[in-house]
């Protein structure tokens, strides 16, 4: 049991530390709730793991080579982002005031979105893994990775908060989301993750 735990765990952090670092960003963004953040997060990673549970029993074999081609939604948010921060500049408005989505909700899918299209390594690791394990122990390991998705929102969360970052994020939060959302993007579709 515990080794299976260690497995889940390792498997977990291995497979969202990427994502980590867009939680921390959107954490940092002042327009976007945690309540918003959770949401998304468990949005698009439950549905990762769906999809993963499926493929443990073999159906998802042909979505794990189409994956990489939702690398074009981080990209397409990041343009959006910087195109409305870029057109608050000119009109002089704070780029406090850009946000991705103007409700709780758009802003919840915006998260959901960009999970779900960073989870290409997520799938392809976690297909193998469902697959390897008995029932009981598969239903212990979803368990475990939807419970450390909410804690690594926390943990993005503390990290935002942190003061020497939470500067940097104050100050250049608006262009470095726009930044890591087309490189995260750009690496998906070049089906490294």
């Amino acid at each position: 049991m515990l080794s299976l735990v260690s497995i889940a765990v390792i498997a977990f952090i291995v497979t969202n530390l990427d994502d980590l670092v867009v939680l921390t960003a959107f954490c940092g963004h002042e327009r976007y709730r945690l309540r918003e953040i959770l949401l998304g997060q468990y949005l698009g990673f439950g549905l990762l793991v769906a999809v993963s549970l499926v493929g443990g029993v073999g159906v998802a074999r042909l979505f794990t080579e189409y994956v990489r081609w939702l690398g074009i939604l981080p990209i397409f948010v990041g343009v959006v982002w910087y195109l409305r921060i870029r057109g608050q500049a000119e009109r002089g408005a704070s780029s406090q005031q850009v946000v991705v989505g103007s409700t709780s909700r758009s802003r919840a899918m915006v998260v959901a979105g960009i999970g779900f299209a960073d989870g290409g390594d997520n799938i392809a690791v976690y297909i193998p893994l469902f697959a390897a394990f008995e029932l009981d122990e598969t239903m212990l390991v979803a368990g475990i990775f939807l419970t450390a998705a909410g804690l690594w929102v926390l943990f993005a969360r503390w990290l935002a908060s942190y003061p020497l970052l939470a500067a940097h994020l104050d100050e250049y939060g608006d262009l470095v989301l726009p930044i890591v959302l087309v490189g995260l993007g750009v690496v998906i579709l070049a089906g490294v993750v």
